[in-house]
Order: structure tokens, then sequence, then C-alpha cells
């Protein structure tokens, strides 16, 4: 595949992100994109795992577009906080899913599979919890992208690994926005 279509990548990925901080709908679509780029990206460099998770995001902007939509119709856009127990039993069962990922990965010659599960695990959740509005998703996204950017540096993907870190930076930037809505929701 041709280096630029990384470049393509990432820019529409820095769109997607900026536009999901600010809840607009339209990032999906340019998540949709973005994942489809990289499911080649992945394939071709060997991470399994994560061209597996970009397949997801493909199909997880797909839900996001229609969950999003459906409470845009309804005018319920509300932002919703989990639990400290329900965050700690999704941080469980990441933890517990992320070594069987690795080591059913580690058998196809994937040098970072457990690297790659836990990314690709914990994404798996952090797209789930986006698509619902779940506040504490940028929470996870935080640690998720600093663990990316490490696992595409790692494999010379220099500006996959910067577009990861410039999205923990983001996701940081997101949970302040999004817990400023659900404050301003809870007053309401």
């Amino acid at each position: 595949m041709e280096p630029y279509f990384e470049y393509i990548a990432v820019a529409l990925g820095v769109v997607y992100v900026l536009l999901a901080a600010k809840g607009n709908i339209w990032c999906w679509i340019f998540g949709i994109v973005s994942s489809g780029i990289y499911v080649s990206i992945n394939i071709e460099h060997k991470l399994y795992q994560d061209a597996i998770l970009q397949f997801y995001y493909v199909a997880a902007g797909f839900y996001g577009w229609w969950k999003w939509s459906a409470k845009e119709q309804h005018r319920e856009r509300n932002i919703v906080s989990n639990s400290f127990s329900e965050n700690i039993k999704l941080l469980v069962l990441g933890a517990a899913l992320s070594p069987v990922f690795g080591y059913v990965f580690s058998q196809f010659g994937n040098s970072l599979s457990y690297l790659d599960a836990i990314v690709t695990v914990f994404s798996f959740i952090a797209t789930w919890m986006t698509a619902r509005k779940i506040l504490e998703n940028w929470l996870f996204w935080i640690v998720i992208d600093v663990l990316a950017a490490v696992m595409y540096g790692i494999k010379e993907l220099y500006a996959t690994s910067a577009l990861y870190l410039f999205f923990s930076v983001v996701a940081l930037y997101g949970f302040m926005e999004w817990k400023k809505q659900y404050k301003a929701q809870a007053a309401v």
C-alpha cells in the first residue's frame, strides 16, 4: 500500500476524533473511511488484531451513526456516566480477554500480539462506550491511545504513532467537553 494512504487515514482520523469530542454526528463518517484504510495498512504490517479492530470500527461507525441519529430524532443526546463498579467490570473484562487474544494471535507471527491485544480489546470496549455516549469512554481512550502510539512507533508507522499521541490529547479534551455537557444536563 502506498505510504500516502497512511497520511490520508491520519487526516481523516484527526477529523473524526475532533468531531467526536464535540459530539458531532459527522464524526462517524470520517471514522468509517479512516478505519477502512487502516484495515489494509494493519494487514500489511501484520497487526492482525488491529486490522480486526479497524474493521470493527467501520461497523461501529455505522452503529454510532445510527445510535446518535436515533437520539437526535428523539432529542435524547444526553451523555451518561457509568458507576465506578460498571467501569471496574469493563476493566476486568478487558484484562481477562487481552491475554487470551494475545496468545492466539502470537501464533500468527505477530511479535506485538499482547500489546496489540490490549489495544484491540480495550478499543472494542471504548468504542461501544462512545457510541452509547458514556462519559468515561474518554478516560479509556487516553490510555489506549498512548499504548497504540507505542505499538505503531515500534512498527515504524510514525505518522500513525503521532496520530495516536494526538488522539490521547484530544481524548483529554473530549473528556472535559463531555463532562461540562454532562454537568449542564444534570443542572436542567
